[in-house]
């Protein structure tokens, strides 16, 4: 197992926080806290992190942040860094000056001429010292956390309120059930249509009769008849 040392002394705390990690492999690393190598700090980091999980050993949701981080830490390091090292290698810099530059063309001595080459000026890489690194990991998770406050506070806000209206399903089936056996009595058609209540009809008022209607068809206490989509529906005694 790789960094048995510093697993050993991450296991035995009750919480391992980000922090611990790093400082722990600058010293297992013999790193110099001055000049971090980002590149090899991340593949460490990662490396715990996954040996961690492997034991099953809890680990915060920020540890796993300050580790998407560091990988993109790494990243931006190696773009600005190695894309400059890339140009270097497809323009190489002449090593021989170009001297005589005023004389005249027709005075220069036959000779080869070197071709003139493109000079891109190298990027410096810039020393990351721990207290950099840290505070740099400190500062995304403040802002991640405030973000998330922000989103979180957000849809509390908008949390639509929602009025509670209880139903009682038994007393809507007997009150449906009357009002056709009395319809039932008089000889008369039985629609859905009569059952509706007397006054502003919507969406709440449909479902709750048909809901009763549906429950009573099931039990075989009624059949229910609709000759085409959307049309009327019947109800007929039960044979």
């Amino acid at each position: 197992m790789h960094h048995e040392k510093i697993l050993n002394i991450l296991t035995e705390q009750n919480e391992v926080t980000w922090q611990d990690i790093i400082y722990g492999l600058i010293r297992s690393e013999e790193m110099d806290p001055w000049d971090i190598d980002i590149g090899k700090l991340t593949r460490s980091f990662l490396e715990i992190v996954k040996e961690l999980k492997s034991t099953n050993f809890h680990l915060n949701g920020k540890v796993l942040f300050a580790a998407a981080l560091l990988v993109k830490i790494k990243s931006e390091k190696l773009l600005h860094e190695d894309i400059a090292h890339f140009d270097s290698i497809l323009f190489p810099q002449s090593e021989e000056m170009m001297d005589d530059l005023s004389m005249d063309f027709y005075e220069r001595p036959e000779f080869d001429v070197p071709p003139l080459c493109i000079k891109t000026p190298q990027a410096r890489k810039r020393r990351v010292s721990v207290q950099d690194l840290v505070g740099a990991l400190e500062r995304a998770l403040n802002i991640n956390k405030r973000r998330v406050l922000r989103k979180r506070r957000f849809l509390d806000y908008n949390i639509p309120d929602i009025p509670e209206k209880k139903i009682n399903l038994t007393e809507l089936i007997v009150d449906i059930l009357t009002k056709i056996k009395n319809l039932f009595q008089k000889k008369e058609e039985v629609t859905f249509s009569r059952l509706l209540p007397e006054g502003k009809i919507g969406k709440e008022e449909k479902i709750f009769t048909l809901m009763p209607l549906l429950h009573l068809d099931h039990q075989s206490k009624i059949d229910l008849e609709q000759l085409e989509h959307f049309g009327e529906i019947y109800i007929r005694e039960k044979l």
